[in-house]
């Protein structure tokens, strides 16, 4: 597996008592459910690692840390509001999350392990990180004239930009 997926194992394992811990956390709104074993900025490490559907899974029930925001926000050379408006999160909740050093819901963790994905994808297509965050925020005619960064919030929308990345691999048509 390596040095990066073993980080990332770590980071996604969850064992029984920690699932119990996690949502008496989480019902309770008290402590937030945290990653073991993640250093540095969560996102570029969902980013660098990819991980199997069920550790997704996992990860997406329990709550991804609100601090990944920030993540995304330095990661991908984008305003914070860009970042709220892709994860469908208003700005005071966010901040209140980061501050208490809680977790986001479900559908926002689930919306940050899509964009880590399309992100990893387009690193691959462009080869490396500048040139696909470049490509990400910049306006592209197969997506009608939008950025494939703001496709990104819902699935049919990365469904879009999948597709497109991989007609740029593979010669394809659009």
């Amino acid at each position: 597996m390596g040095e990066k997926g073993s980080e990332m194992a770590k980071a996604l394992k969850v064992t029984k008592k920690s699932k119990t811990r996690k949502y008496r956390a989480h019902r309770s709104g008290t402590v937030s459910a945290r990653m073991p074993g993640m250093k540095g900025p969560v996102f570029e490490a969902f980013v660098r690692n990819a991980a199997t559907t069920t550790k997704k899974i996992d990860l997406i029930r329990g709550g991804v840390v609100a601090r990944v925001v920030n993540d995304m926000v330095e990661y991908l050379d984008v305003p914070k509001n860009v970042i709220f408006g892709l994860l469908h999160t208003p700005e005071s909740t966010a901040h209140k999350l980061i501050k208490d050093n809680r977790t986001l819901d479900s559908a926002a963790s689930e919306r940050v392990v899509r964009v880590a994905d399309i992100t990893r994808m387009a690193q691959e297509t462009f080869g490396g990180r500048d040139p696909a965050t470049k490509w990400l925020k910049s306006r592209n005619r197969a997506l009608a004239g939008v950025t494939p960064l703001s496709m990104l919030d819902t699935e049919p929308g990365a469904g879009e930009v999948r597709r497109v990345l991989s007609s740029i691999n593979y010669g394809g048509v659009f």
